[in-house]
């Protein structure tokens, strides 16, 4: 942004004593575009004194009032424009810092006059849990279609949001508002509801959780903010946001694992069927789950590469991109997903949703008794990390069926030079053709399966 400078004038028209106004003008590069005169207009900062002077007595080149002045009227007018010019540099500069952007020359003069208690300040601050508390029961009447709209369980949400709040006021013995937000209130809160969760609990918040919390309040404040509220903070700043840090697992299901998912009977429950299936196309294949809930509208395709017919799917790889292309892989269709595919149809199934799979997969597991112990690492916010046992079935996630083909691969033998081509596809060249694109892919693949086929697994084999 632009260095401001200022300079004086005197106004034209004197008073009945022969005085002139002095007003302060800046420049700071304020700048707007005038859709009338269809061009950008400059507009600079000009506020009055209020002091008024005898030219005689006016110094141009130091913008004072002249020695001759002070000697005989004291320095009164010089400390008054002194305080006026330091006011207008300061209130410029905490503007900009907040907003990162320039003040209008109107809104810049409003804080200086405020700040030189000129006028009263007209309060527009409102409490954070009042303000969250009319968002609630607004939201969660609108239509589900509205952008809006809060369901219950959202509505839920935030009125944990609002204990917490309140909670850290009862500490502070103050009300939480928006004007009054501070960077150092900002972090105060989180390390203080954290603190007392632990007196209550005798166990810290996870940063995934403070992070919840931390999205909540952000979106709260975009609320806000649209409502033409004002905010202490400038709340967008990348550096003012928690990122979730989920616990850290190593785990994978064996073959002999596998072979009992494989082998049994899920049919009597819905919920079952939908973990079975995941598990064994996910642990086949070795997609994420953002690639396995688009799996339904794929079929399993047989190409004919180098004169022998393989059984495919070609999918998207949607984690994975490199100047915005998205990458495509071959993955052959192992004999335990052949089988799977033959007895459903030949077709892949619809998923529930992200989070009911993350639900469905660890009821099945426990069904199953997977209770082998595994430790995990868990991130406490303002925490060292700490370590403990947990069963499997109640660890295990759809990500680490990923795990289950790359680590079963790695256990039988197959080297890393085979399977990264087909879990972490890359690109060379955005100008990549698609003959060349479809060459690599299936070169990889055969590959591949030549590869696990020499190591003689009971399940990992073409």
């Amino acid at each position: 942004m632009k260095k401001p400078s200022c300079f004086y004038n005197l106004e034209s028209k004197k008073n009945l004593s022969g005085e002139q106004l002095i007003f302060f003008n800046m420049t700071y590069g304020y700048k707007y575009y005038d859709v009338v005169k269809k061009k950008t207009i400059y507009s600079n900062l000009r506020i009055s004194s209020r002091w008024a002077i005898q030219k005689e007595y006016w110094d141009n080149v130091n913008c004072r009032a002249n020695k001759l002045y002070v000697r005989k009227f004291g320095k009164d007018i010089n400390d008054a424009l002194d305080r006026l010019e330091s006011t207008s540099y300061t209130q410029l500069s905490v503007f900009r810092e907040i907003h990162e952007l320039n003040p209008s020359p109107q809104e810049l003069k409003e804080l200086i006059q405020i700040k030189l208690g000129r006028i009263i300040k007209k309060s527009t601050d409102i409490s954070i849990v009042e303000f969250i508390t009319k968002q609630k029961a607004y939201r969660t009447i609108l239509p589900t279609s509205s952008s809006n709209f809060w369901s219950f369980k959202t509505g839920q949400q935030y009125d944990n949001l609002i204990k917490q709040i309140e909670k850290y006021e009862k500490h502070i013995n103050s009300i939480l508002t928006f004007e009054t937000l501070t960077e150092i209130i900002y972090w105060d809160f989180y390390k203080t509801i954290n603190d007392l969760h632990f007196n209550e609990n005798k166990v810290y918040y996870t940063t995934t959780t403070i992070a919840k919390v931390c999205k909540h309040l952000r979106t709260i404040f975009n609320s806000a903010t649209e409502e033409g509220l004002s905010i202490g903070i400038n709340y967008s700043k990348k550096s003012l946001k928690i990122h979730p840090t989920e616990a850290i697992h190593e785990t994978f299901l064996t073959e002999q694992q596998l072979e009992i998912i494989i082998n049994n009977d899920a049919s009597h429950s819905a919920e079952y069927t939908h973990a079975k299936n995941y598990i064994i196309i996910s642990s086949f294949l070795g997609l994420r789950i953002e690639d396995m809930v688009n799996l339904h509208e794929l079929s399993a395709e047989k190409i004919t590469w180098n004169s022998k017919e393989y059984d495919c799917i070609i999918t998207k790889i949607r984690k994975a991109k490199k100047n915005n292309i998205p990458l495509k892989v071959a993955i052959p269709i192992l004999e335990p997903l052949r089988d799977f595919l033959v007895l459903n149809g030949n077709k892949f199934p619809v998923f529930p949703s992200q989070p009911n799979i993350r639900k469905v997969i660890k009821k099945y597991l426990t069904h199953l008794k997977f209770n082998d112990l595994v430790e995990i690492k868990l991130n406490f916010y303002l925490q060292e990390p700490s370590f403990k046992k947990m069963k499997q079935c109640n660890v295990f996630t759809p990500h680490d069926c990923r795990a289950t083909f790359i680590t079963n691969l790695r256990n039988i033998g197959v080297s890393h030079d085979t399977i990264e081509p087909i879990t972490h596809p890359r690109v060379k060249s955005k100008n990549i053709t698609d003959a060349y694109d479809k060459s690599l892919m299936f070169d990889k693949m055969v590959k591949f399966i030549d590869e696990i086929n020499s190591k003689k697994s009971s399940l990992f084999r073409y």
